[in-house]
């Protein structure tokens, strides 16, 4: 599908939105980040034969690393400790790998976070935008040359938001640092979170003690003597990709360093999708361990065989510390052979560097302060005449952004801006009261009251994310749902959450007069950044 930016395969309270304007088209796909803990299987009616995997950057289907993949009946997810999934929300900035099939429509969109963990004790550089969760290095980037510039979030706006102590998911890419012999994460999104489940960390196995069954990824080192290990017949081996899980409490600091006792250990091929051996990849990432004379470098923790692949743009050269989307086949032994290699520009116009919006106005504060999936735009350098003509924007006005990240705000800044009209699976955003639940069916009628008492008929589905309500609470609660119109005019949901209360608020409702306790309005940002 191609929506409008051409490219391969898409000041109110959210609450009290009327459903009659909410028919307010909001792009395909995510775009706040939620998370339900029913089983999260896969289910679609297309083939996946292809992998995309990378950074979040848009939102309308979902973009990842400036490409459109459509997501509107995939199977969004993130893996647990105990080797269940949840249901989630993709966000701006995180890593994810996506199962789709030729014409870019997903099956399933994987959430993968680099390391979930406490920012420990007096690791916190403010000069060099450091610090270090469970033995990982994590660095904050403000260069948009040598990749996505970090997205905040969960209360976060800056890197002085960061605080020894707290919980925090990071996501990015790991760059392997030569001096330190070690890898560090450079962060493309870092989350504060209320509260974690478990320890997460993902990276290379090191230092593998088959007899004393440790091995270290970093700074960490992680016994897995007790832990299960997924897929049944995997093999660890040093320089194998994994991912680690263990309780809070089994992440020990002793006198031979940081130690994790794992639960769970599953071998991972960063360059394809779950349940995927081989095949066609998209892998975008920083690029390490750069060599001219084999003709290989490593993204992700892959082996890439540049052999004849085409480099772009012209005059583009791979470098380590570069930020490249390789697109190829994964052979047996987990390296991809590059087709072709695209280097990262700083510029705006390109797909890479770029944040994609197209969907409804959420909220709006005046004509050029308004939200879109999910995610805060500045608009004061369009020149909206020319941009939307004859349009005035509003809540519910369709809209195509092109923006870029800025540092120091979860605030988008908008290069361009139209205004386009609904398209196939195009979502709806809608909020009222839920009644007349009936959950043999899964439906529930939402209605608002305002000039006048609309309703609507939704159907939630096993894709649907709840958050701050669950099915069964959901009579007479005022929810704000997400998702598309079925073929009877039903609105089929991709997300119902309660903004009343924490776990079912996102970002971006500070932008709408909600009080979240992190400060952040658009009066603020006018006073920091215009």
């Amino acid at each position: 599908m191609n929506l409008f930016f051409n490219l391969p395969r898409r000041e109110r309270v959210l609450g009290v939105v009327p459903v009659a304007l909410a028919l307010a088209l909001a792009g395909c796909g995510g775009g706040g980040g939620s998370t339900s803990s029913a089983s999260a299987s896969a289910s679609s009616s297309s083939t996946a034969t292809e992998s995309s995997s990378g950074t979040v950057t848009g939102f309308g289907s979902v973009f990842v690393d400036g490409v459109e993949l459509e997501d509107a009946k995939a199977v969004t997810r993130v893996e647990n400790a105990d080797g269940s999934y949840s249901l989630t929300s993709t966000q701006l900035g995180q890593r994810v790998r996506v199962a789709h099939d030729a014409t870019g429509t997903a099956s399933t969109v994987t959430v993968d976070a680099a390391v979930i963990g406490t920012v420990a004790s007096g690791s916190v550089d403010a000069t060099a935008l450091t610090f270090t969760v469970a033995g990982q290095s994590v660095k904050a980037n403000t260069d948009s040359t040598s990749g996505p510039l970090t997205v905040y979030g969960g209360g976060y706006t800056a890197f002085s938001d960061i605080a020894a102590g707290d919980l925090v998911e990071i996501h990015g890419s790991a760059v392997y640092d030569s001096t330190a012999k070690v890898y560090v994460v450079q962060a493309t999104r870092i989350e504060k979170k209320s509260a974690i489940s478990a320890v997460r960390v993902m990276g290379k196995i090191a230092s593998l003690d088959t007899t004393a069954k440790t091995f270290a990824i970093n700074s960490l080192t992680v016994a897995y003597g007790s832990a299960i290990l997924a897929p049944t017949t995997a093999t660890l081996a040093d320089g194998v990709t994994v991912v680690a899980w263990g309780a809070q409490n089994s992440l020990v600091s002793g006198s031979s360093g940081l130690s994790l006792t794992a639960s769970r250990v599953r071998v991972l091929n960063a360059g394809l999708a779950d349940d995927s051996a081989s095949g066609a990849t998209q892998l975008g990432g920083v690029v390490s361990n750069y060599s001219v004379s084999t003709g290989t470098f490593e993204l992700e923790g892959v082996k890439v065989i540049v052999g004849s692949a085409t480099l772009s743009p012209t005059g583009a050269t791979i470098a380590n510390g570069a930020y490249v989307q390789v697109s190829g086949t994964v052979g047996s032994d987990a390296s991809i052979t590059a087709t072709s290699i695209k280097v990262r520009q700083q510029s705006t116009t390109d797909d890479t560097a770029s944040v994609r919006l197209i969907g409804a106005i959420e909220s709006l504060s005046d004509q050029t302060s308004f939200v879109v999936r999910g995610v805060p735009v500045d608009a004061s350098a369009i020149t909206l005449s020319t941009a939307c003509p004859g349009v005035t924007l509003a809540v519910g006005t369709v809209v195509k952004v092109t923006a870029t990240v800025q540092s120091g705000t979860d605030v988008v800044k908008a290069t361009s801006l139209g205004c386009t009209s609904a398209t196939t699976y195009t979502m709806l955003s809608a909020s009222g009261t839920a009644g007349t639940v009936n959950t043999t069916v899964r439906t529930f009628v939402l209605t608002t009251t305002g000039t006048a008492t609309t309703t609507r008929t939704v159907q939630w589905s096993d894709q649907t994310v709840f958050a701050g309500v669950t099915a069964a609470t959901l009579d007479g609660v005022t929810v704000a749902v997400e998702g598309y119109l079925d073929s009877s005019g039903v609105l089929v949901a991709r997300k119902i959450r309660n903004p009343a209360v924490a776990a079912g608020r996102e970002d971006a409702d500070a932008y709408a007069g909600v009080d979240d306790g992190s400060g952040r309005s658009w009066s603020r940002y006018r006073s920091t950044h215009r």
